[in-house]
Order: C-alpha cells, then structure tokens, then sequence
C-alpha cells in the first residue's frame, strides 16, 4: 500500500519490521514523529492529524514521511489544506517551527529554527546542576537529556528541554516529598521561574525577550527505596544497585561532561526499554499503573490538565472563551442576592468574566472580589480584563483581583489566610466542579465547607451529562452526575440544593445544573482498622461457592485495599505539605516570597506578575512562587 497523505490524515505505506518509528514533514519541516511499536492500529490503518496540528493546517504542503534516525523517505504527498496560496507552516508567533512532543502538544524542538537554543539549554543545565552542588545535592543527567549524551553525545533533536535530578540520600516518601519542597524554595530565591508538577517534579521556565518560553529544564527527585528500587517520579521504577549509580560517570554532550549514573545502560533500560537504542522520537513512556499510583499518591500530581487550560485560554477564540458557560454564569448572577459577604472568592474563574461582572455589581456591600486559577494563561487573560475597564487609562484600580491557586495541593486550604480574609467570604465556581480531579473536589469541598462556616454563601453550577464526544484529554467534555456529587459532599458534612438552569442551545444534552452548598451533618467518624484485619476481612469475603465468585469478591477486596494505600500514601504527601507550610511561615523570608508556600505563582492581589526570567537575563529580581 502506497503512502497518502489527505487534509483529513494520512495513511502508512507497508513497512518493513526495522522500521520502528517514522516521521512526518511539511516540506523539509518536522512536524509529528509516529512510534510504530506504541500504536494500536494496524501499519497502514489511516490516522487523523492530531488536534494540536488542525489551527496550522492551512495552505499546502509536500507531506514527506521519513524513517526516524536516518532519514530514509518512505513517502511524499501533495496536500491543499486550503485555497489559501501560501505554504503550510507549523510556527509559533515569532516563527519558531512546532512539532508535536511526546505529550501531544506542540512544543518547540532542538532540531532547527532556534538559533543557539542547543548552546543555552546545556549552559541553564550546566548552572542548575552547580546550584544543586551547591545545595549539598549530587545531581546528574537522566531522561532524553542523558539518552542524547550516552547515544549520540548530543542532545536529542527531537527533544525540547533538559533533564537534571538529583540523587537524594532519603528514602521515606514524606521526607524525600519535603526535600523537594525545599529545593524548590531554594530555586526560587535564586529566581527562578518554577512551575511544580510534584513534590518531586520541577520544571525552570526560560524565556525570550517577547515573553514566550524559549526552553526548560527539568529537576527531579531520585531516591532509593528498602525495596532495592531506585525511583525518579514520574516515571522511573525499577531494581538498580547502589554501585550502579554511584559513584557517578561522565556522559559527554555536544563536548560538554556531565555527571551520569556509574551504569548507564542499566539506568535506561529502566527509564525507557531494552530498545532505548534505536531513535523513536515519537516513542510514548508507558508507565505501569502501579507506579503511576504509587508516585501520585506519595507526591501529588499538581499539573493535572494544566496544559490543556494554558493551551485554551492562550488559544485565539472568535468569542470570549467563557462563553459556553454563559447560562452558568447567568444562573449564579440571577442568584446574586444570595452572595452578602464582603470577600467573594470565583474558583475556576479563567478569563476572569463572572468575576468582572460580579465585582461590577452596585451596592457597595462587597469590598473584594478574587478570581482564582492554576493556569496562567487564564491568569493573564483575568489580569488583563481586570484592567481593562472603562477608567484603566485614568489609572483606575482593577476591578477585581486575581491570584493563583492550584486545588491539587493541600497549601489551597490556606488560601484564606494567604488572602488576609479574616471574615465571612463567598465562593462562585462556574462549571469547575466537574472539569477537576477527584484531589481537587476534594480540596474545593473542603474550601467550601470553611467558607459556610464563616458565614458566607457557596454558588457553584455543572453539568449533569458528559459530552457527545467526550474524551479524557478534554475536561470541558466532562460531567459530575448530582448523585455523585451529593455522596462527596456528604463525605465532608455538605448538604446541596440542586436547581436544572435553562441550557443554551449547545449544551442541550448536557443538562446544566446550579447547587448551593449548605452545612449538613457532620460526616461520620471512619473506625480504622489495621491492614491484617482487612487482609483477614478480604479472605473470610472471598469464600461464595464458585470460582467466579471468589474472583469477583477478590477483585473487590484488592481494589479497596488498593484504594486504602492510595489514601495512606497521601496522607505522608499532606504531612510533607503543612511541614513545608508551617516552616514557611515561621521561618523569615522576603516579602516577595510570601506567596511561594501557598502556591501563588503570577502574583497575588491585583495579579501583577514578577519580571520573567529570559536567556539573555537568567535570574528574575524577584523570586517567582511554586505553581
């Protein structure tokens, strides 16, 4: 079968078996790297472009496809995206070409059309690393950034960032959580840029002049477990001796050294597999759910989605992006009467439109209004409607503030305090119940329940169905059936009133509801019981005649029990996080890093955001907070 390439997709030619990867050009361009090995689909079973491609999908364009590593052409296409006479082209605004990474979005590479952006992520790398020595750590290369040096001494082209962690000398989880904690508030204060993923996952962000992400670098947490496993969350597990990584080597990249793992080859073969040789730029890291499980519940998973929300609200939208939840926002408007407090707090506020509207009403009762997000390119958005009123050229206040808060880690709890709201305070959230983990309904609903306690009101509104198309990779597709949200709010002593809001005609099978939270009773105190009394409860369950039936009650068991550990792992996690807190703020700091233990990465208050840190300027003068 012949290679085809359409404005819908494209369809693979036969390959031969050594063909273990292959790329997709737009003329002499990169834009999409295909793992053969990762797919589900036959070989020459048609695939769509994938979504992050469709807003540059115009013009024409040679389709060439190419055997990854050498180059080899296995196929070439003439395809018109559109009548539009200029060439297809994958760039970001200031022309840097695209390509689509590892995680489906696109991202720049290393390959071509960024000049010198090789030189300064090895020079960020080569400081980072002699901040990390300089912390008392012992850090080395890992990922595509040590798969580079070890196969092509260089860094991947495909690649679009560097990857440093640091050898920790700790093996309890908790402890080895707080570390990580610190080594971040460290960075910080040397200006940083840092965006946190995890307790053990960092990533430093450098910029261009114009503001747009140039590159970044990585910082993980290694550590070694009783168990004979080294660990580098997210994705790292498996059994490595001691003498296996240390003392360290050496791995040369573009002629640079860099402190590697004693082994390795070994340190690879689990990072990846025993194919990490052969160049798969498109090759997807297969985590196994045990491990998945394991590193979220010890460490968080604080970026959940994050990328999809920058990537919508920096997005170019006909329309106001917070549209589709207009009825909404016109049901908690109608219900304005309700929302007396003198501090209103909109959780989920993304572009910052409810809030507006709400800190625009008459009456003068209300004296502030927070719109709150974890995403910064909603953050952005809200900042600039804030001061984009009528009297913004008289110097006018803005009319709402807004400040950065991420309801996957337990620090959300203190956002009151942070915020200096001594006294009754109301909370909005427009469809963020359902577009959120099951951590961050769980951090909300607490939230919620302090804000009734102090006497204030509690808004929120969702939708009861899914959408028709609905996927995991799109949490606007998602829904929070009444039942299910009653049983969680029970959970944390919350009753709800639930009321159907009158849809608009796109979500007509979504069935949008609004619920205001009242106190109910106080949720039922759990008896704890020890693992050997579960471990005897689950064997004396499994004992119905047939074999069936013992699976099926084993299953049950094992899946309660799995979900006890999850439960008993974060708790070490929440642990970590208010020891971290607690020494924040008992321990003098800058006043421009008050904001840091609580999460408040972009600027708190009216959202002014601290001076980027950029290549040409490495450092920011004021130290940015953990996101």
């Amino acid at each position: 079968m012949p290679f085809i390439a359409t404005p819908q997709g494209l369809t693979l030619p036969d390959l031969t078996e050594d063909v273990r990867s292959v790329d997709v050009h737009f003329g002499e361009q990169r834009v999409w790297s295909i793992d053969l090995l990762d797919r589900d689909e036959a070989p020459t079973q048609a695939l769509p472009w994938p979504p992050a491609l469709h807003p540059h999908l115009t013009g024409s364009a040679d389709v060439v496809l190419r055997r990854s590593g050498d180059g080899e052409e296995l196929g070439r296409s003439r395809v018109a995206f559109s009548d539009e006479p200029h060439p297809t082209r994958v760039v970001d605004a200031e022309g840097i070409p695209l390509a689509i990474n590892k995680w489906g979005r696109l991202g720049k590479t290393l390959g071509a059309g960024n000049a010198g952006v090789q030189e300064r992520i090895l020079d960020r790398t080569e400081e980072i690393i002699g901040h990390l020595v300089d912390m008392g750590l012992r850090p080395f290369v890992v990922g595509g950034t040590l798969l580079g040096g070890v196969r092509e001494g260089a860094l991947l082209p495909h690649d679009d960032d560097a990857d440093v962690a640091y050898l920790s000398e700790l093996r309890n989880p908790a402890d080895v959580a707080r570390e990580g904690f610190a080594v971040g508030h460290r960075l910080q204060q040397l200006g940083y840029e840092l965006v946190r993923h995890s307790a053990t996952h960092m990533q430093l962000y450098f910029r261009t002049p114009a503001g747009s992400v140039d590159h970044y670098v990585d910082v993980f947490t290694a550590f070694f477990t009783d168990d004979g496993m080294i660990n580098q969350p997210f994705h790292v597990r498996g059994p490595l001796r001691a003498d296996q990584m240390l003392p360290f080597g050496s791995v040369q990249i573009a002629g640079r050294p860099f402190p590697a793992p004693a082994d390795p080859e070994a340190w690879l073969v689990i990072n990846y597999d025993e194919n990490w040789r052969t160049p798969i730029p498109g090759y997807h890291l297969g985590t196994p759910r045990s491990t998945s499980r394991r590193f979220q519940s010890w460490f968080g998973s604080y970026h959940f989605k994050r990328d999809f929300w920058n990537e919508f609200y920096a997005a170019d939208h006909d329309a106001d992006p917070d549209a589709q939840w207009g009825s909404g926002a016109e049901w908690i408007l109608a219900h304005r009467d309700a929302l007396r407090s003198p501090v209103l707090l909109e959780l989920g506020a993304g572009s910052g439109a409810l809030s507006a509207r709400l800190s625009g009403e008459p009456g003068g009762h209300r004296t502030r209004v927070i719109a709150s997000d974890y995403s910064s390119s909603a953050l952005s958005a809200a900042r600039a409607r804030a001061r984009g009123g009528a009297n913004a050229d008289a110097g006018a206040e803005p009319g709402f503030e807004t400040d950065h808060l991420n309801l996957y880690r337990t620090l959300s709890l203190d956002v009151f305090r942070r915020l200096g709201v001594t006294g009754p305070v109301d909370i909005v959230a427009n469809h963020l119940l359902e577009q959120i983990g099951h951590i961050a309904r769980a951090n909300t609903l607490r939230l919620i329940r302090m804000a009734l306690r102090s006497g204030g009101t509690v808004l929120a509104t969702a939708y009861r169905e899914h959408a028709a198309d609905v996927s995991f990779g799109d949490p606007t597709t998602w829904h929070l059936s009444t039942i299910d949200l009653a049983r969680e709010a029970r959970a944390y002593g919350l009753d709800i009133d639930v009321e159907p809001i009158d849809p608009q005609s796109h979500e007509l099978e979504r069935r949008p509801y609004g619920v205001r939270f009242t106190l109910g009773d106080a949720p039922p105190i759990r008896k704890e019981i020890s693992m050997k009394q579960r471990l005897k409860r689950l064997v004396m369950r499994a004992r119905p005649t047939g074999a069936r039936a013992q699976i099926e009650a084993l299953t049950e068991r094992v899946g309660e029990l799995e979900n006890e550990l999850d439960e008993y792992r974060r708790d070490s996690l929440r642990v970590a996080e208010l020891l971290d807190l607690a020494e924040q703020r008992l321990t003098p700091t800058p006043a421009s890093m008050d904001g840091g233990a609580g999460d408040g990465a972009g600027g708190t208050g009216t959202g002014t955001a601290h001076p980027a840190a950029t290549p040409e300027h490495p450092h920011s003068e004021t130290p940015r907070a953990e996101a």
